[in-house]
């Protein structure tokens, strides 16, 4: 069976309850993601100049061409760095086979990470670098076969980034890294699940962007209107999924919305 799909690179803002995005660009026949990705990085810069100070992403935005960008741009820059930089992943390991790591507690993680500046080896990025390396341990308690088990959770991470740690403290780093993850979990998930941004209604390229630039529009007003406009005795019994529902439910019945059918000639 084949199957199409049309791709695009999103910005979105991370680290906050409301899930944020900016803007969108389609991948071109022909084109990787980072070169889509630089057209939406000068674009956003343009019309949200003042509204992040650093970009997040994957280790494949870790490409020197895409960081000097961001650098001109007067943004910096944190990635996933993986075995494709060989490099300088090499340099960073054999200094911190040297160091005694760093232990800090975060809920029931532990993360040992280790961290250093001054890295030059990574081929033609115009500024030293610095990598952060965490080892984390998480005890996890979960129900298999009507009984509950102890399991440890073991994962290790390295990312590196033009921001310096006088500006960004690793702890503060590291919950920054972990953020990529937001861009999954609260907008990609939650509109292909609950919004239908997984289905393509018209294979138009114009239409295909104008929907769901609509469809982001959307979501940001009701996310905006749940969490900062209702108590959160009323958000209690009624989830951000469940709002939309009420919506509908009150525009499609008679008496749930009789101006509805009072304008269009017609009576319940």
């Amino acid at each position: 069976m084949i199957e199409y799909y049309h791709r695009a690179v999103v910005c979105h803002l991370v680290g906050f309850d409301l899930a944020a995005p900016l803007d969108l660009e389609t991948i071109q026949p022909g084109e990787n993601e980072v070169a889509a990705a630089s057209r939406l990085v000068r674009r956003v810069c343009e019309n949200y100049p003042r509204f992040f100070d650093a970009f997040v992403g994957d280790a494949l935005y870790f490409q020197a061409p895409f960081v000097n960008l961001c650098l001109s741009l007067g943004k910096q820059i944190l990635t996933v760095l993986k075995g494709e930089h060989r490099t300088l992943l090499n340099d960073a390991q054999g200094l911190f086979q040297q160091q005694e790591p760093k232990i800090r507690q975060d809920g029931k993680k532990t993360i040992a990470y280790w961290e250093d500046e001054g890295f030059e080896s990574a081929a033609g990025i115009g500024i030293p670098l610095r990598v952060l390396h965490t080892e984390e341990r998480e005890n996890k308690r979960q129900r298999v076969a009507g009984r509950w088990h102890n399991k440890v959770e073991e994962h290790s991470w390295w990312w590196v980034t033009t921001i310096p740690a006088a500006v960004l403290p690793a702890p503060q780093l590291w919950a920054a890294a972990h953020h990529r993850w937001d861009i999954e979990n609260d907008l990609f998930n939650t509109l292909s699940t609950h919004w239908s941004l997984n289905h393509c209604f018209k294979h138009q390229p114009t239409a295909i962007l104008n929907f769901v630039l609509t469809l982001f529009v959307a979501f940001v007003l009701l996310q905006s209107f749940y969490l900062r406009n209702l108590k959160s005795e009323v958000r209690n019994g009624l989830t951000l999924i469940a709002l939309p529902r009420e919506f509908y439910i009150n525009l499609a019945l008679p008496w749930c919305a009789p101006w509805l059918f009072r304008a269009s000639g017609s009576s319940p």
